[in-house]
């Protein structure tokens, strides 16, 4: 949908990745469908998609403008904006409060928030007003539909908020490090490789961003269990090597070899044996890559140019515009088809 839609206030809707990327989408989807099973029913369709639209849509909002992503302008998200804020050395105080003297604990709070409402009208509205003002709505949609949808979806609404703030804070702490596929440049005089082995903004997204959807999926579905965490955090390990560039495919199938083995042990062998032979067109894929050379069925060049500038797991970095997406991107739909089938196995 190209053109804006509303009155009030227009939203926008238009595909930024391809449907068979892995996420939190597809995270809350399959977490539901482990502690729920799978029915036509229309109560179960529609539990599945609020769930969907609050991991997907509103928390990926939250994610993408409050932690930082390709979407966000300059590459900087605006937790991190607020985390370390340029303000001005001089602003008139908000509100001068009587019988206040120069340096008194009143007079520094209102000078503070002079230069906070300076930094804000010339610095960060200018820059990102729309996005944050997006990131505002986005938080209060998500907040009332966790409400809606129970008291524990409502706290792994908060947990994931507060892990983007870990991942913002993170992201501060190292620079150079990646995110979802974006590119941050190390600084001059960091060790080369150093930028890619920094590991700690993507661990905090992987929790945020597929194992706490896991998690909402299946506190609305049904019971959380601890089959159904050990699964999530199987696939979270998978998800975490695709969005961590430096020897991320090994975690990848690491994570899926992990959940054969969990499947197996809770006596599920068709669940396992498909998740292991899943794990086999994978690892062709990664082998063509590593000969240079590329699947049979390539992406359309417009998908690839979308894919890059959207950073999703698989694409290339930055600074390799012209590179391909990697085995990485054509994995993702057989571990989405892994994720499903070992839901569905240990379903009740």
């Amino acid at each position: 949908m190209e053109h804006p839609v509303g009155r009030i206030a227009q939203l926008r809707l238009y595909p930024i990745r391809p449907l068979w990327s892995l996420g939190s989408g597809w995270a809350a989807v399959s977490g539901g469908l482990a502690a729920g099973g799978f029915s036509l029913s229309p109560e179960t369709l529609l539990n599945l998609l609020l769930v969907w639209l609050l991991a997907d849509p509103l928390l990926g909002v939250i994610w993408d403008l409050g932690a930082g992503s390709a979407l966000a302008p300059a590459g900087r998200g605006i937790w991190g904006r607020l985390l370390q804020p340029d303000l001005p050395q001089v602003a008139a105080p908000v509100l001068r409060l009587p019988y206040t003297q120069a340096g008194s604990p009143g007079y520094r709070l209102a000078q503070r928030l002079g230069q906070a409402r300076r930094w804000w009208r010339e610095t960060l509205r200018p820059e990102a007003g729309t996005e944050t003002a997006s990131l505002s709505a986005a938080l209060v949609v998500a907040l009332l539909l966790g409400a809606v949808l129970g008291r524990s979806v409502l706290a792994l609404i908060a947990i994931s908020i507060a892990f983007s703030w870990l991942c913002a804070l993170a992201e501060k702490r190292e620079p150079g490090a990646t995110h979802f596929g974006k590119w941050v440049a190390p600084k001059i005089g960091d060790a080369p490789g150093a930028a890619a082995d920094k590991s700690g903004p993507a661990v905090w997204r992987a929790l945020g961003e597929f194992t706490i959807p896991w998690l909402m999926g299946a506190s609305v579905m049904g019971r959380v269990s601890g089959t159904v965490i050990l699964l999530a955090l199987c696939y979270t390990v998978a998800y975490f090597g695709l969005i961590r560039p430096a020897r991320g495919f090994g975690l990848a199938a690491a994570g899926q070899a992990t959940a054969a083995v969990l499947l197996a042990g809770l006596r599920y062998p068709l669940a396992a044996g498909a998740a292991a032979i899943l794990l086999l067109p994978q690892w062709g894929l990664r082998t063509l890559e590593q000969l240079g050379r590329q699947p049979p069925w390539p992406a359309s060049h417009g998908m690839q140019s979308q894919w890059r500038s959207q950073g999703g797991p698989g694409s290339p970095p930055q600074s390799d515009a012209v590179g391909s997406p990697t085995a990485a991107y054509y994995a993702q739909p057989f571990i989405i088809l892994s994720m499903g089938l070992a839901a569905l196995a240990i379903a009740p």
